[in-house]
């Protein structure tokens, strides 16, 4: 046999480094360590549209179902990148509305044409050592399974627990295998995900499924990885970014500024659960050394010999009470506390644009109170830690419990608005009404469908741009095809778009004006005379008049009578119904609206 030595030496490569070794069932990944990997992508409520009470009440309920236990590694992730470009061109039949089209895009497709969110919720789980393990199924009947069957029976049903209670918190969708029916490929969008954690690609690329999904470190770690205080992954170098600092305080969403910058990054959270037990050891570790600090020793000979000490270190004793409050919100099991590390993770193709996009993005995060520090001798190890699955990489030790978590990690998130219309009349994949820009250098996708409703209300103070936007949205409708606008305009606002756009306006009731309607001209169809007599009665009460039930019925009876009688819509006038209407009290009050009163040259024409 062939000396392969020369071939594979001692020296590490990156598929080495990584931690994933197979795929053992829908959306789960074996780690190398015998853990237990599934995600999620999903989508926060938008910081700006809510409330500070409702985002207390979700961060308390996040702390809530987030409390995993000992074994339990997350990896909360936001991947920032460029947004989706501009539509296509549209069904424009006039110049006028694809001139308007055009201007958009050149404006939507400039410098800096905005930057969207994606947010991955990765989850992994060490089960318990084996003896311990059989231990506790002596308690429980039925379980007669092997070890590994056992722990993913249990793994399933924790992910399914958490995922129901995120659900109501959260728009959540689970990273899991998608079976073309065409070809009957197998893709993971967990594999896919974890490949673009390791090459730091804007876009995660389709992995297919191999008829035998084992040795996935050689698959996604099929790269060249440079290492160095700047590394460089592929073609693309690497800056990490280390948040460091913390505030004394948090609040829900303290860190969603960096869901706001217009950069492309990975900026990923890994919080490390600990027991109970282990936590309560550190933080007495902790307390226990804050309170020696808290006196000098000459002050504590001076206590013991029955002096007073002169002096007392505040700091220490504030966060020796601190390290008590800790110990007791521990010891009542409202919280968890775990190891928590934030690394911030640029990319690009070249490294002086790298230097100064890094420099931007501390300078951005310093200027928020946040410490920032960008790794150059732990670049490695930062970038590796930042790998779901990782748990022994880059672990930052200042504890932190689940509460606090739930305000770091960037479950609120800026709505960018549906990439697609969503109008089940409209051809399928059509695009927004509208391109816009929100907060935060993200853009912003406008429909006013929700399903195949399209109502909206457009509130704002005089000379605020209500019309200009009225124009706009309807200059955009005219991208669907076979489009038509029917618009009620007050003030003369759309006159210029409607000649402009080859449109007809009519002047009610202006100056000028000689359009009159036939209210009544088809109600010899059933479905016209129900609708007639309804709006014949709503005209009734605005001239005060309480319709009773045998008012209705002599509506609908001379509205019917009216159609049986005539031959042609000329016949069918207001004048000529009040004809064949027998009640004295409705006649007055539709008087007005024939020509004998003040609307009837709108209302009482004969075609």
């Amino acid at each position: 046999m062939r000396e392969l030595t020369e071939f594979r030496t001692k020296a590490y490569g990156l598929p080495d480094l990584l931690p994933w070794a197979a795929l053992v069932d829908n959306g789960i990944v074996l780690t190398k360590n015998g853990g237990l990997i599934a995600g999620w992508e999903y989508r926060g409520p938008d910081l700006d549209s809510a409330t500070a009470e409702e985002l207390k009440a979700m961060s308390a309920r996040i702390n809530t179902a987030l409390k995993l236990g000992d074994g339990w590694v997350i990896h909360c992730d936001a991947l920032r990148g460029m947004a989706p470009g501009y539509a296509k061109s549209g069904a424009f039949p006039d110049r006028t509305t694809r001139l308007i089209d055009e201007m958009r895009r050149a404006a939507h497709e400039g410098i800096n044409a905005g930057y969207a969110s994606r947010f991955v919720l990765i989850v992994t789980w060490f089960p318990m050592l084996d003896a311990a393990s059989k231990t506790a199924d002596l308690f429980v009947d039925g379980r007669i399974t092997g070890t590994a069957s056992r722990n993913l029976e249990r793994f399933h049903e924790q992910i399914h627990e958490l995922e129901s209670r995120l659900s109501s918190l959260l728009h959540i969708r689970r990273l899991a295998d998608s079976v073309d029916d065409r070809t009957g490929a197998i893709t993971s969008s967990l594999l896919a995900y974890l490949e673009q954690c390791v090459t730091l690609a804007l876009q995660a690329r389709p992995m297919l499924m191999a008829e035998a999904p084992m040795y996935l470190d050689a698959i996604i770690g099929s790269y060249d990885l440079v290492t160095g205080f700047v590394p460089r992954i592929d073609h693309r170098h690497v800056s990490c970014v280390g948040l460091t600092g913390l505030p004394g305080h948090s609040f829900p969403g303290i860190l969603d500024f960096l869901s706001r910058l217009p950069v492309t990054y990975r900026w990923s959270n890994r919080f490390i659960y600990l027991d109970p037990g282990q936590a309560d050891k550190l933080l007495n570790k902790y307390r226990s050394r804050l309170a020696q600090k808290r006196k000098s020793m000459l002050n504590v000979m001076r206590e013991n010999s029955g002096g007073q000490a002169t002096h007392i270190n505040a700091d220490a004793d504030r966060m020796a009470s601190d390290a008590v409050q800790a110990l007791s919100e521990a010891s009542s099991g409202m919280v968890l506390y775990g190891y928590y590390t934030s690394v911030l993770l640029l990319s690009h193709d070249n490294a002086a644009m790298l230097d100064e996009i890094t420099r931007e993005v501390v300078k951005h995060i310093e200027n928020r109170g946040f410490g920032a520090r960008v790794e150059e001798v732990n670049s490695i190890e930062a970038y590796l830690g930042t790998h779901p699955g990782n748990t022994s990489a880059n672990v930052r030790r200042p504890l932190i419990h689940t509460l606090n978590l739930a305000h770091l990690l960037p479950f609120t998130s800026v709505w960018a608005g549906l990439d697609k219309n969503p109008c089940p009349f409209y051809p399928p994949d059509s695009p927004p009404l509208l391109y816009a820009k929100t907060d935060g250098s993200t853009p912003f996708r406008l429909c006013l469908h929700s399903g195949d409703l399209g109502h909206a209300v457009i509130l704002g103070p005089t000379g605020s741009g209500k019309s200009t936007l009225l124009a706009t949205l309807v200059a955009q409708q005219f991208r669907y095809p076979n489009a038509q606008v029917f618009a009620f305009d007050k003030g003369y606002s759309m006159l210029p778009l409607v000649w402009a756009a080859g449109g007809q306006h009519y002047d009610i009731d202006g100056e000028h004006g000689e359009l009159a309607f036939c209210p009544l001209g088809r109600v010899v169809e059933p479905n016209e005379q129900v609708w007639a007599a309804e709006w014949l009665e709503q005209l009734c009460e605005l001239q005060g008049v309480k319709i009773l039930p045998h008012h209705r019925q002599e509506i609908f009876r001379a509205v019917v009578q009216l159609g049986k009688s005539t031959d042609a819509m000329a016949q069918r006038t207001m004048t000529n119904f009040l004809v064949l209407l027998q009640d004295q009290v409705l006649r007055d009050a539709l008087q007005s609206y024939t020509l004998r009163g003040m609307a009837g040259h709108l209302l009482d024409a004969e075609t």
